[in-house]
């Protein structure tokens, strides 16, 4: 190239790269200021939540100062009520007890009776809401009640209004609040850790004072100080943003009003285009390295040309065939775009080979299933290896819409070593090849689909089922090591093996429903309805799960709303696997950490003789899209999300629950959003067992005064209800420390609550220090129960020294609370057989040959005063009773499976022998053959009965009488 022509031609260069410059510095400082808008929006969002969350709290803590305010008005009436004879001193007590302001006792013409007061005459005080629609209602409709905070000669006021029941009129009471006064709530927490980066500033301004601001500096200005800087130093830049000069430098940033609050946020200009100069910088020094490269450029560019020239005579020939071709220089790791696929986005024509892109591309455009191995085929580091023995490699793989592809290596430059340097990549779509490939092997697929079947149905059946048995299983193992590290504490052991009975209980029915063969075959499941106690079901899954639930540290809160019959008929076995299902998938789907909610609420039915329970489990933990919630409750659904997580599951517990539910004539509906949890509701109309438990008074404790202590208003209030429902006159707190308070307060006057119900776990402090403190201010016998969800074997006895009387488990229902008021709540019957009188004397042969099943099936039978003598085998058995006096045995308890001679031909030896006592002895069947043909067989045998092990004791007890007594 002529000089001349070198040096216009660098000069050009040289303008593009200036011109390209302020492209650069103009493009990115654009992208700056919208980054900047984009965080002043999520910034204002943030502030915008944090104040509606501000605003919704205080009006919560408003809510449920009016609850509480409510609950002492009643509290008041049902005291008027018992007492009769109410004296204004009487009234002043209780203003005073219940931390009041004032209290009117009006007649039905709204006539003054009686008031306690701190603020004069309050009759003119609240002349005009007396006069109000809202109050006099409640004349004509006493089952109503008016509450609401009121604003009375520049003061706040919560005021509530209830009908009086010991004669017409109306009970007022109210408490003077303070202006400021939001509960434990402050305007400090809206910046509390506040997520503003690279030293940005927010100021939230209200009226004419800053509420907050993350610079101490903003702190000390009012709101005119902070709008007057705004107003004088700024500059409008474009889209909102303003330009600020201050004596701390440049700042860029806005002005917003949310609600009635007026909110300022800047950043400093430095942080805002760090990019944009950072990029600048970096282009200056790559631009000034290029233009040095170009100067140096050596006569290389006629080989070039040539190389080019012989390269695209192959290219010409590979284009009539395939779609895309590109050539990987293997050695200056580039990539040459030579032919593009039609529709497909166009790549600069030459660009570094970055394995990046090559993952992103891959991710777009290839299926799952040949991700991995295309990476591999297309990996430029093993390419110069894998071709060094080949002329070319060629690839086939699935795209993510379908369709077929080929892509094809061929080495087209080499060194002096021999080793490939550059490749050629052809590829072309082969769908239309593939789709006869597949046509061809079709036949073969659903030959093999049809043997493949039997074995998958068979693994998902199991698989299903390990579901269920695992949960039951786990408590047992856990109770089991427990009760081996507690020996020496007969009564925890008893309570442990009380649990493992539980447990047992609920694994065996999911055994014999396994065993059930004809019934699984045949797609139908029988409901068993019988007596249930509600509260034995509640507290058999809480003893179920709870191991599940300490592994996880997830915090559990179980309790009932409304419930008035706790005994009902239904099947409990498949209530248990309905409840249990859905437990345990939020159980699995919450992080380690969270919370999950059971409550149980009872509604009235439209059929006689009839109740509507609601059972709901809500969690805080994954959750469900949208999409998949329409097929939650389909057979082996499980989401994508689940699958990649680890989480195992065979998707059919949901299917399984609803058709269970759909059986029980009830509903389950779901209620679920990704990241925040779900919340499953199941309801179901139950028989009401004629043997209901009635929620008489306690004679002792009608009239007395209960303090209910839990961090979840909804168990105060449920709890309250229940004593205020045996006559007892409740009040609640949420804080551990109000409760200590309330406890002194109540003793100083004289009016001791006459028992303390609190929970275990709150947050301010634990029930156990609770009670510890409680118990230094008040009376020595006052009972002080401790209600739960958790085990508190383990705290038991630290909660006893601390003053602790009795435990009772979430949810509490009626019988529970009167059962521990009274202190006779039922202990938990010994897993034995009791003696029996009609067993005295009686002598059985037990035929077993399994040596610690016979150790176990003989203490029982000795426990229940039975002599037991055992052999090992069937011929044993024959044996012994060829040799053994006519009158010896009284009953054989023979097993079916024995190695020499199985239990039915023993039977039938015996059924023949010459002496006519023996050959009628009474024979058992007790084995772990639990079918309904092996119950025939062992009767057409001659067996007289079946008894299925595991050993029922109460079943087992039931067949010895009814043999003896046949016997006489």
């Amino acid at each position: 190239m002529p000089k001349d022509a070198r040096s216009r031609r660098n000069q050009l260069f040289l303008l593009a790269l200036i011109v390209v410059g302020i492209g650069v510095f103009v493009l990115f400082t654009n992208i700056d200021r919208a980054m900047l808008r984009q965080t002043l929006d999520e910034t204002y969002t943030y502030v915008e939540t944090r104040l509606h969350l501000y605003e919704v709290d205080a009006a919560n803590d408003r809510i449920k100062s009016l609850t509480r305010l409510q609950d002492k008005t009643a509290a008041l009436r049902d005291e008027m009520t018992i007492k009769g004879d109410f004296t204004p001193s009487d009234l002043n007590a209780f203003a005073d007890t219940q931390r009041l302001t004032g209290v009117l006792v009006l007649d039905g013409e709204l006539q003054l009776e009686m008031q306690s007061t701190r603020d004069g005459n309050a009759m003119q005080l609240w002349k005009q809401q007396l006069q109000s629609d809202y109050v006099r209602d409640i004349l004509d409709c006493p089952q109503k009640s008016y509450a609401a905070n009121i604003e009375q000669d520049g003061k706040l006021y919560d005021f509530a209004a209830l009908a009086r029941t010991d004669a017409p009129g109306l009970l007022i009471a109210y408490v003077k609040k303070s202006s400021e006064d939001v509960g434990d709530l402050t305007v400090g927490y809206l910046l509390d850790h506040f997520p503003l980066e690279d030293g940005g500033v927010a100021t939230i301004c209200q009226d004419d004072r800053v509420l907050t601001s993350n610079s101490t500096a903003q702190l000390n200005r009012t709101s005119e100080e902070c709008r007057q800087l705004y107003n004088d130093k700024q500059t409008r830049v474009s889209g909102g943003i303003v330009e600020l000069h201050s004596n701390r430098g440049v700042w860029y940033g806005s002005r917003r009003n949310i609600s009635k609050y007026e909110v300022f946020v800047f950043f400093p200009a430095g942080k805002v285009f760090l990019t944009r100069n950072i990029i600048c910088v970096s282009y200056l020094a790559l631009s000034v390295m290029i233009f040095l490269m170009v100067l140096l450029q050596s006569r290389a560019d006629k080989d070039a040309l040539k190389e080019t020239q012989k390269r695209m005579g192959i290219i010409t020939a590979l284009g009539t065939a395939y779609d895309s071709i590109m050539l990987l220089d293997l050695k200056k790791n580039t990539v040459e775009t030579l032919k593009d696929v039609p529709g497909e986005e166009q790549y600069k024509r030459i660009r570094p080979m970055q394995r990046e892109e090559m993952l992103r591309c891959t991710q777009a455009i290839v299926a799952e299933p040949y991700r991995a191995e295309y990476l591999e085929f297309m990996d430029a580091t093993t390419m110069t290896a894998r071709l060094k023995a080949h002329t070319s490699l060629v690839f086939t793989g699935r795209t993510v819409h379908d369709r077929w592809f080929t892509t094809l290596l061929i080495p087209q430059r080499t060194d002096d070593d021999g080793s490939v340097t550059a490749v050629l990549v052809a590829t072309r779509d082969t769908t239309a090849e593939k789709q006869t490939e597949q046509k061809q092997q079709d036949a073969l697929r659903s030959a093999l689909a049809a043997a493949e079947h039997a074995n998958k149905a068979k693994t998902v059946f199991l698989n299903s089922m390990s579901h269920d048995i695992r949960t039951p299983m786990n408590a047992i193992l856990g109770f089991t090591a427990l009760a081996t590290t507690h020996l020496d504490n007969a009564e925890l052991v008893k309570d442990y093996l009380q649990k493992i009975s539980v447990s047992g209980q609920h694994l065996l029915s999911l055994i014999n429903d396994v065993l059930d063969m004809s019934r699984i075959e045949s797609g139908t499941i029988k409901l068993d309805n019988a007596p249930v106690h509600l509260p034995d079901v509640l507290h058999d899954l809480r003893t179920i799960i709870q191991g599940n639930i300490s592994a996880k540290q997830l915090d559990l809160y179980v309790d009932t709303q409304d419930i008035q019959h706790e005994d009902i008929i239904t099947d409990k076995l498949r209530l248990n696997q309905i409840l249990l299902n859905i437990v345990g998938n939020a159980v699995k789907f919450t992080p380690a950490g969270g919370t999950i909610n059971i409550r149980v609420m009872e509604k009235p039915c439209p059929r006689s003789g009839c109740t509507t329970y609601v059972f709901s489990v809500k969690d805080n933990g994954i959750g469900m899209s949208q999409e998949f919630q329409q097929h939650v409750f389909d057979s082996f659904a499980r989401e994508q999300t689940v699958t990649r997580s680890g989480i195992q599951g065979t998707g059919l517990g949901m299917a399984i629950t609803k058709n269970i539910v759909d059986m029980m004539g009830g509903t389950i509906t779901l209620k679920s959003e990704q990241g925040k949890g779900s919340e499953f509701t199941v309801t179901l109309d139950c028989k009401i067992s004629k043997t209901q438990t009635k929620s008489q008074p306690i004679p002792e404790l009608r009239g007395a005064r209960a303090l209910v202590v839990d961090d979840d208003a909804q168990t105060c209030m449920s709890v309250s209800k229940m004593l205020r429902q045996i006559e007892m006159t409740a009040d609640w707190t949420t804080s551990g420390k109000e409760a200590i308070l309330r406890a002194q307060e109540a003793h100083e006057q004289g009016r001791d609550f006459k028992a303390y119900i609190i929970d275990w776990l709150m947050p301010d402090m634990n029930g156990i220090e609770t009670v510890r403190r409680i118990r230094k201010v008040i009376e020595p016998g006052t009972p002080i129960i401790i209600l739960t969800a958790y085990d508190w074997s383990d705290i038991e006895q630290e909660a006893r020294e601390a003053g602790v009387t009795a435990f009772v488990g979430k949810p509490l229902f009626m019988s529970e609370l009167r059962a521990v008021l009274t202190h006779t709540q039922t202990e938990p019957q010994p897993m034995q057989m009791p003696q029996h009188a009609g067993y005295a004397g009686k002598k059985v042969l037990l035929v077993e040959d399994n040596a610690l099943n016979r150790e176990i099936a003989t203490a029982i039978l000795e426990q229940a005063g039975l002599q037991v003598d055992s052999v090992e085998d069937g011929t044993d058995a024959v044996a012994r009773m060829n040799t053994a006096a006519e009158d010896q045995y009284d009953l054989i308890l023979m097993d079916v499976q024995m190695p020499r001679m199985d239990g039915y031909t023993a039977t039938r030896k015996i059924r023949d022998m010459e002496n006519p006592r023996k050959a009628n002895i009474p024979i058992v069947a007790m084995t772990a053959n639990a079918f309904d043909e092996d119950r025939k067989k062992a009767f057409a045998a001659g067996m007289n009965a079946h008894v299925a092990k595991p050993i029922d004791m109460a079943v087992l007890s039931h067949t010895l009488d009814e043999i003896f007594a046949k016997q006489g």
